[in-house]
This record gives structure tokens, sequence and C-alpha cells, in this order.
């Protein structure tokens, strides 16, 4: 079968890279895009950019719902990701934290992590009123 990019995937894509640190939910992105893109298009684009690996669908914490991430960026490939449950901003875990999780996790658990697809939740240091950790 043929891929093609279509204006609606590339309306979609471009949505999402603006938005590259963010989790944003199919019904945000289909609102968002409503005078561009029809619902049933957003799903169906989401669905084809998963499988091409440019975003990341991940589980909102303390909701059923699922957030899409852009991940299309060189910059995301193979990082963990920390999303703040109050204010939604997402950012790379640094290389050394990253290293030092996955040894241990080797190490203590037998267990190796999927990088790219891994998301922690918590609250960011802004929204603790820029209480250290």
């Amino acid at each position: 079968m043929q891929k093609y990019f279509t204006e609606q995937r590339r309306i979609i894509s471009e949505y999402l890279e603006s938005r590259k640190d963010e989790c944003v939910t199919a019904q945000e992105i289909a609102a968002a895009l409503c005078l561009s893109v029809s619902k049933s298009a957003v799903y169906r684009n989401l669905a084809a950019l998963e499988k091409e690996g440019k975003v990341v669908r991940v589980s909102l914490a303390g909701d059923r719902a699922f957030g899409y991430r852009y991940a299309g960026s060189h910059a995301c490939a193979g990082k963990i990701h920390i999303s703040c449950v109050k204010c939604g901003r997402t950012e790379h875990v640094s290389s050394s934290v990253t290293s030092r999780l996955e040894r241990a996790l080797a190490a203590e658990e037998g267990f190796s992590l999927r990088k790219g697809e891994c998301m922690l939740y918590g609250v960011c240091k802004a929204c603790r009123g820029g209480a250290s950790k």
C-alpha cells in the first residue's frame, strides 16, 4: 500500500510539533483544528502517525483518555519523558538520570526500559511554587 502525506496529516503534524512539550488528546486536537480537519480525520491520522513513530500515545494520569505527544523530533528519540499533572508540561529526563535509572532497573529488577514510550507523572517545580525536590 502506498503511503502518502495528506494536507490533513500535515496540519495535524504541525499542530503536534508546535506543542512538542505537551500531551494533547484527540478531542483537543479536533477542537483546535475543527475548521481544517474533521474529527474522524484526526483519529485516523493520529493512528497513522503513531504507526509511523511520529507521535506516541500515552495514558494520561488520573484519566481514562489518551494523550498524544509529538515524537518526530530527534531530540525526543530514546528519551524518558516527565509530565506535570497540574500544568501538562512534558520534558525530557536528563541523560545522567536516565542512565542511573536504567542501570538500577536492570541490576535490581532485571528490567529493560523502552525509553521512547516511557512517561512519568508528577508535579513540576513551577507548580509546586518553586519548591526544591
